[in-house]
């Protein structure tokens, strides 16, 4: 084959993206292999003080029932619980506030048309949309690296990559992460390709999602700035945008307020009631108003209140070690790349003048929120949190890639793998495997 045929081969996108939606299935597939036999060989660990959703200790004996459970049940682990919880009687507890509302309204919508046991259909809508919308997220990642990038090979080693992450569980499990790593990675799409409108309700979608939505403001903010700087005019359509996602963020926040602290009458099931006598947990009723009433906002005031040591410096404590060590090869890629990329660029002609960094905003989002999560909160949740909020966790370790990874008819050429790649290698499989046995068995992962 001509070298200049072989050039157009490895350039062509539409060969890639072929790739991408089968290596994104098969990972997930892979997934939940991995979790039925992790689950099925390995006692769980009994965790203390875990909260576990009262609506699992009725459980489905029907045949379809304890056949879903038997293959799917490694996946109730952790905040699955409380996302099961807010899918089947919405938000009775105080500490289900730092869980925000669209996925598990999502998934109530999927199931409201199929009858069957609550238990069953929450396992079933959170597996398949999940790994549905991660398929999709995959192919979202792979369009907009090509867009900051210009580099199909580098857009496709960061999928494969984003394919195999070291989060890689959280996204197939009931947990929020797929959805928004969709809503957040697709708004950014649209925001590279000045789809104002449609950038705005996708960050407002995420921020529906987790609570680091709103940062992503940020990318709105930065192309207000540059509006004004090469235009000398202010985007009023960011500026809309920006009122959208903060009122997003401020509606799930008047939502808790409305059903804690306004005296009115809401009827709970007696199995929810028992749960919170047992726990001491506090519900909306028509007797009394929670202490943060009126002077703080549920979201944080439930994060302190039920997370210990959430703020500066706060989970700095020797007992901590073992979980900033599981973080630090996350929080070493981002910080190495974010630095080293500020180090050899002026910052601020880097980021209002060179048109051709248009990945500046996406470091500055990903360094900050890198040294939040090392900084600010509980550490080991660092990994997800960053492997389903910035692409450029990806576009880092892509890097050190100097071909297409998954080598075969797309490269007719090896890999080579210097010591940074194996690294790269090595770190992603072994939290793709490892952690998806201790996240199974109830074990402390991130």
């Amino acid at each position: 084959m001509s070298d200049k045929k072989l050039k157009g081969l490895r350039r062509d996108p539409a060969l890639y993206r072929s790739k991408v939606w089968r290596l994104a299935a098969y990972s997930r597939l892979s997934i939940v292999v991995l979790q039925y036999v992790f689950n099925a060989l390995i006692p769980d660990h009994k965790a203390q003080g875990v909260f576990i959703s009262p609506g699992l200790h009725d459980k489905d004996d029907t045949s379809i029932g304890r056949t879903v459970t038997h293959i799917l049940g490694g996946f109730l682990r952790w905040d699955a619980q409380y996302f099961h919880h807010i899918y089947q009687y919405g938000y009775t507890y105080e500490n289900t506030l730092a869980f925000f509302p669209l996925y598990p309204n999502v998934l109530r919508l999927l199931t409201a048309i199929f009858p069957g046991h609550p238990n069953t259909m929450f396992l079933i809508a959170g597996v398949f949309l999940n790994n549905i919308v991660f398929v999709f997220t995959a192919l979202v990642l792979f369009n907009l690296t090509l867009r900051i990038h210009k580099n199909t090979e580098m857009a496709y080693n960061s999928t494969v990559l984003f394919c195999f992450n070291p989060a890689s569980v959280f996204f197939s499990a009931p947990y929020s992460e797929s959805l928004f790593a969709f809503t957040t990675f697709y708004g950014m799409y649209h925001n590279a390709c000045e789809s104002i409108w449609k950038s705005s309700l996708f960050f407002g979608f995420s921020v529906l999602n987790r609570s680091n939505g709103l940062l992503n403001v940020g990318f709105l903010l930065y192309t207000i700035v540059e509006s004004v700087v090469k235009k000398r005019k202010i985007s009023f359509k960011c500026l809309i945008g920006v009122c959208f996602v903060f009122a997003c963020f401020c509606l799930f926040q008047l939502y808790g307020y409305n059903k804690f602290c306004t005296l009115q009458e809401h009827t709970l099931d007696p199995k929810v009631i028992n749960y919170a006598i047992t726990n001491n947990l506090i519900t909306p009723n028509n007797i009394s108003v929670p202490m943060w009433c009126g002077k703080r906002l549920p979201y944080s005031y439930v994060q302190e209140k039920y997370w210990k040591n959430m703020g500066f410096l706060s989970y700095f404590k020797f007992k901590q070690i073992p979980n900033f060590l599981l973080a630090l090869p996350c929080v070493f890629l981002l910080l190495n790349f974010g630095f080293e990329y500020f180090r050899n660029n002026n910052i601020i002609y880097l980021g209002l003048r060179n048109r051709d960094k248009s990945d500046f905003v996406y470091v500055v989002h990903s360094t900050f929120l890198t040294i939040f999560c090392l900084f600010c909160i509980h550490v080991q949740v660092t990994t997800r949190m960053l492997a389903s909020s910035s692409p450029v966790f990806y576009w880092a370790c892509a890097n050190y890639y100097k071909c297409p990874l998954n080598f075969n008819k797309i490269t007719y050429s090896r890999i080579t793998y210097d010591f940074k790649s194996k690294f790269v290698t090595l770190y992603f499989f072994t939290y793709f495997i490892v952690g998806t046995a201790f996240f199974v068995n109830f074990l402390p992962f991130t």
